[in-house]
Formats: C-alpha cells, structure tokens, sequence
C-alpha cells in the first residue's frame, strides 16, 4: 500500500503524458491533411486564402468532434473555423512576390465587368519553360503555378495536468511559485512576461495566469503543402483573409499580397 501511495502520482502523471502526446500525435496527423485540403481549395479559388482558410477548418474539424451526429460535425466544423481563423497562420512561400510580378497578366472577366492581374495557368506543358531574361523571379511559369504553403497552428492541449507541464517545457517558462509549481510570472520585470528565453511565437503562447484561469495550453504545431494551381493565381485573392492580427508570423504571411498588390 505504501509503495503504491508514493509510485502511484509519478504513473498517473506518465499515463497522463503518454495519453497527450497520443493526442499530439493525431493532431499533428490531422493537420498535415488539413494543410493540404488547404492547399487544393487555394488551387481551385485562384490562391484564395479566405477559400484556405476553410479547407483548413474543414480538415481539422476532426479534432473538434465530441458528437457522432449530423449536430455533431456542424458543431465541430464551426468551431474549428473559430480557430482557424483565431489561432492560425498561413503563409504562401510560393509563388513569391517576384514571381506574381514577373508573371502576372491583367484578363478581363465579362460575366463579372472585372479585371483582375493573374498567373496565366491554362496550357502550362505548352508554354515556354525556360525563364524570361528579365525574370527577377529565377522560375519559369509552370513553377510560378506551384501553390506551396506552410500552416502554422495552435493546438490546445486538454488532458490535464500534462497539458500544463508540456506547454511549460515547451516554451522554457517560469519558475518554482509560493503556489504551486510554475503558477507565476518570472520575477523578473527585465525578462519577457511570457516566460524566458523570449519565444516569438506570440500566437500559441498564453500569459502563465491566463492559462491558469482558462485552462487553455496551446502547443503550435507546423505542417506544409504543395499542390498544382488549377485555376489561374490572383495577386488580389492572396490578402482576402489576413492572419490574426498582433502576431508577428502574419505579416510574414501576407508579405507575398501585400507586395503583389503594390
């Protein structure tokens, strides 16, 4: 009975642990489909991050479903949009700004009376393949038709107490409190109040005393994708959804629309 009391805390703990990085496991799996599901509905709605946007919450409403019901997956879905469009960044690495420019052709749309400036997309395997001398870029046109992008999420781990030590160890945070373990700020005022080392990651990090309130321990997780263009690419269409504001990622990943709109 004894040696049960004193083991008993350190293997709950590992089978907490083992259960949440089961958990990661899975979301890291969801999210690389996810990021392609992306990726295919930007290739469809001409680089459309908006049109991403709900691919991306489409391919993760998984992890949000509690109900095996026609409830269930509307519930799952919309709130999966909440957080693909909250807790999410995508950046477009490819094509890049030079080569939007370099490539780019005003057609004009007589059902819409609109112009748009677009990556010409149809015939590409009659096109010319070699680079134009003039081409800042440094690829040819069928490249500059290559969608590739990378997803950058914040995953909300929930199996408790683990949760809270992997969010910790993750990002280096915090010290011994008088409270507990690690339930303050670092004491000192010189140090980021996130936690120290300084971790840009402003968008899936959360301030010790929130976190312990809400309960909300987001770990980020990374995934990339690279399809086809199958409709021709808009400069415009790449800053119809910018990424969550006061995250230094989104200005990294609306660079190549606000660029190409110029």
């Amino acid at each position: 009975m004894v040696e049960f009391i004193v083991i008993a805390p350190a293997l709950l703990f590992v089978c907490f642990g083992t259960l949440q990085f089961v958990l990661l496991y899975q979301a890291k799996s969801t999210l690389d489909v996810a990021a392609l599901e992306a990726a295919r509905e930007g290739a469809v709605n001409h680089g459309s991050v908006q049109a991403m946007r709900n691919g991306l919450a489409r391919g993760l409403a998984p992890l949000y479903a509690r109900k095996a019901s026609a409830d269930g997956a509307a519930e799952a879905l919309a709130k999966a949009q909440t957080d693909a469009a909250d807790f999410s960044v995508i950046t477009i690495l490819n094509p890049t700004v030079a080569a939007i420019r370099d490539y780019s052709q005003p057609r004009y749309y007589a059902d819409e009376a609109a112009t748009y400036m677009e990556v010409p997309n149809d015939s590409l395997m009659y096109r010319d393949s070699s680079i134009p001398a003039d081409a800042k870029s440094g690829v040819n046109i069928q490249d500059a038709n290559l969608l590739k992008i990378h997803v950058h999420y914040c995953y909300d781990m929930y199996v408790p107490l683990a949760n809270k030590v992997i969010y910790y160890a993750a990002n280096v945070i915090g010290t011994i409190g008088t409270g507990g373990l690690l339930t303050r700020e670092p004491a000192n005022l010189n140090q980021d109040p996130y936690g120290y080392p300084k971790n840009g990651d402003d968008l899936c990090r959360t301030r010790l005393k929130d976190g312990i309130e809400t309960g909300r321990w987001p770990l980020s997780l990374d995934s990339e994708a690279i399809v086809r263009m199958q409709s021709p690419l808009r400069a415009s269409a790449l800053n119809d959804s910018p990424n969550p504001s006061g995250d230094p990622a989104a200005s990294t990943g609306s660079h190549s629309s606000n660029a190409a709109n110029n």
